[in-house]
């Protein structure tokens, strides 16, 4: 300045520098770098949740798995004694009146589960392959199977292996009655990933629950 005299700035503290003026229309560079950033986040929460997803789901499913196996034990166990009561009530023995009445348990059981269709008394059901025998040394029709349509069999180890009558036991045999439950489980979401040699590994979609229960004819 002419003069020797020195123009203060107002506002300013001695020894601090006056910011660059913004210039008009365009963002300051706080701000700029905070929606940098909350793009940054968008991007890794749309990656992350997908890997969130399908592990609540995978623990979902365990838990519905578990709970349809505990059930499917259950019909089983339920339908050999439905039976052994049965032979034992009867005034003679009438071998597919039996069986009907174990896989009629069974059906009733297990209404309400996914992928059972019940249609009422006195007819198979659908999704839940049974098999029963009367371990007597005489039931001639341990090998048939009921309620297996939408079951594929060869997925059913139990229910589609030979059944023999032959009473088991100690030193003393007893009579009784074995069921066998063959039930598909479906997962929520069906799901593969790549295996080292190029084929898909399954880690969801159709599993199988099997249970063999057996129940005791009381010999009174």
């Amino acid at each position: 300045m002419s003069g020797g005299h020195r123009v203060r700035l107002r506002g300013l503290r001695p020894g601090v520098q006056a910011r660059e003026p913004l210039v008009p229309g365009l963002p300051s560079r706080n701000s700029a770098c905070a929606r940098a950033k909350r793009g940054q986040s968008l991007v890794e929460f749309t990656l992350v949740v997908p890997f969130l997803l399908i592990l609540l789901l995978t623990v979902a499913d365990f838990g519905r798995y578990f709970a349809a196996a505990i059930r499917v034990e259950s019909i089983a166990r339920t339908a050999a004694e439905v039976a052994a009561q049965e032979y034992l009530r009867a005034p003679s023995v009438n071998y597919a009146t039996i069986h009907g009445y174990a896989w009629q348990s069974v059906c009733d059981e297990a209404d309400g589960l996914a992928n059972v269709t019940y249609y009422g008394p006195a007819t198979e059901c659908d999704g839940i392959a049974t098999r029963v025998c009367v371990h007597d040394g005489i039931d001639p029709i341990c090998d048939t199977t009921y309620n297996a349509t939408g079951i594929v069999l060869g997925s059913c180890p139990a229910v589609a292996a030979t059944m023999s009558n032959v009473q088991a036991g100690g030193t003393e045999t007893s009579r009784y009655v074995e069921v066998r439950a063959c039930y598909r489980f479906s997962t929520i979401l069906p799901m593969k990933i790549p295996f080292v040699g190029g084929e898909l590994t399954p880690l969801s979609g159709d599993f199988y629950v099997e249970k063999v229960r057996t129940f005791t004819v009381a010999d009174y």
